[in-house]
């Protein structure tokens, strides 16, 4: 064979080659580029993976690193639609702020993660911050120098929709801030359990801690007082420490439940800043959910007000489907006798078909009867006070008196994706923590979307793309050499 039919026969595959080089080195660069920088096309009608402008603004300032630990292994993650969903927002969180967000996908049964400062161990990880204590296969843990923090899986997709940018962003704010907020839980008037409250304001960047107040002394750095359905009444000693409280600009919420009964001494200091508890349970024709229980369902939105959570959640709770308050008391605004208050309603009932009935046998019927006081009610409000806190700068402080906040029992526990009371919460939470960030995000509705791509149409698509079609190339090439040759 000369040299110029050597050239000839060899040219097609020499060609053939260098193409399918080409080709692969095209395929890893661009993977490469869609994991740094998120490069991908969102089809969703939801926009599920298109960060909000909050979450971007707010990535774009992370200036120091974050390790995002995932208790699961990523082939399990990316095989399920969902999880897989979720990891691919995780990619566009790393993406989005630069590098700074470090994911991994750790198996928790190895009990071993890339962490040089614990002893790359998950035990010693957990021993070095306490709020890990619990974590379990699938959580996502945030890890920064200050602190750390987890994220449920089940916190992340309910019956709302995607909560993702809500719960990642609180978690990045709460091992980022400087300074960490402490809200406070009086628990020595029978109050109800806070475990589901207490992992909400946690989300939001606050440390816990319960106090007596009776014999105890409120901490110094305390920002927030939360009294969780109290059923026994305050002693006088007790509103005094609350009024100082306030007086310095701290920020009090009280959370009202069915079983709530009449409290003098509370009721009065509550009608002294303007707001009354009625003994009354709400209900509504329109927006009613019946089980077998005799669990009913009121449907209602929030009210524009000073707060930051209010005005992103106004328009979201009018626009969207009525959002559920269970068990709601009515609240009433009343001739108060503070100095400079500001009175707003946080929620209100949507239908005027919404009714009240007296806390007795009768009051989980939904059957109106003439003279039932009608709707739409308020089932929250925000008094402010103009103050000075300790070192005389001018502060707004903040009483929260809210009828229908309760977890306690297992019908809302089960249900409580379904129910505006944990958003109520978490907006909460974000405004009155004073350190770092308040950013509210309505989760997102993931129903209809456009287009659906499983896990295993991803991986046929890489399949045909990588493989596949490089392989007819090659065939094709011999082919063509094999024609050429016996010419």
């Amino acid at each position: 064979m000369t040299a110029e039919k050597m050239k000839k026969s060899g040219l097609p595959i020499i060609i053939t080659l260098v193409f399918l080089a080409l080709i692969i080195l095209v395929n890893i660069f661009a993977s490469m580029l869609t994991d740094r920088f998120f490069l991908r096309i969102d089809l969703t009608e939801a926009g599920i993976f298109t960060l909000s402008d909050r979450a971007v603004d707010f990535l774009a300032e992370v200036n120091e690193t974050v390790d995002v630990v995932v208790l699961a292994e990523e082939s399990t993650w990316r095989a399920s639609t969902g999880l897989s969903m979720i990891a691919d927002i995780l990619t566009n969180y790393a993406a989005s702020s630069g590098g700074n967000i470090r994911v991994q996908y750790v198996n928790p049964d190895l009990n071993v993660f890339d962490g040089p400062n614990y002893g790359n161990s998950l035990s010693t990880l957990v021993e070095a911050h306490s709020e890990l204590e619990g974590m379990t296969r699938n959580d996502i843990i945030f890890i920064s120098e200050r602190r750390a923090t987890r994220v449920p899986l089940a916190s992340l997709l309910t019956q709302q929709g995607l909560a993702v940018d809500q719960e990642f962003i609180s978690a990045l704010i709460h091992v980022l801030n400087e300074r960490i907020a402490r809200v406070v839980f009086i628990e020595n008037h029978n109050e109800s359990a806070t475990e589901q409250i207490r992992v909400i304001f946690e989300r939001g960047g606050f440390v816990s801690s319960s106090i007596n107040l009776a014999l105890d002394e409120i901490p110094e750095d305390t920002v927030l007082i939360v009294s969780a359905a109290p059923k026994f009444d305050f002693l006088p000693e007790e509103i005094i420490k609350l009024e100082e409280f306030f007086a310095l600009g701290g920020n009090i919420l009280i959370l009202y439940d069915f079983n709530t009964p009449e409290l003098p001494i509370l009721d009065t200091f509550l009608a002294e800043w303007g707001v009354a508890v009625d003994h009354m349970l709400v209900l509504d024709e329109d927006h009613a959910l019946m089980t077998a229980g005799g669990e009913i369902v009121i449907g209602a939105h929030v009210s524009e007000g000073p707060l930051p959570f209010t005005e992103y959640a106004a328009a979201f709770t009018r626009e969207a489907i009525p959002m559920g308050v269970h068990r709601a008391r009515p609240l009433r605004a009343v001739m108060g006798e503070g100095v400079m208050q500001n009175m707003f309603p946080l929620v209100r009932t949507i239908s005027t078909s919404s009714f009240a009935k007296p806390l007795d046998g009768t009051a989980t019927t939904i059957e109106r009867e003439p003279g039932d006081p009608s709707g739409p009610f308020t089932l929250a409000y925000n008094i402010r006070h103009l103050t000075r806190d300790a070192d005389n700068n001018q502060v707004w402080a903040n009483l929260i008196v809210v009828g229908a906040g309760m977890f306690d029992d297992p019908f809302l526990s089960a249900f409580s994706g379904t129910f505006f009371n944990a958003t109520l919460l978490t907006g909460i939470a974000n405004d009155l923590n004073p350190f770092g960030e308040r950013i509210f995000i309505p989760a997102r509705d993931l129903t209809p979307t456009n287009l659906v791509v499983s896990a295993a149409g991803a991986r046929n698509v890489l399949i045909i793309m990588v493989i596949i079609v490089p392989l007819l190339i090659i065939v094709a090439g011999i082919v063509t050499w094999r024609r050429r040759r016996h010419k």
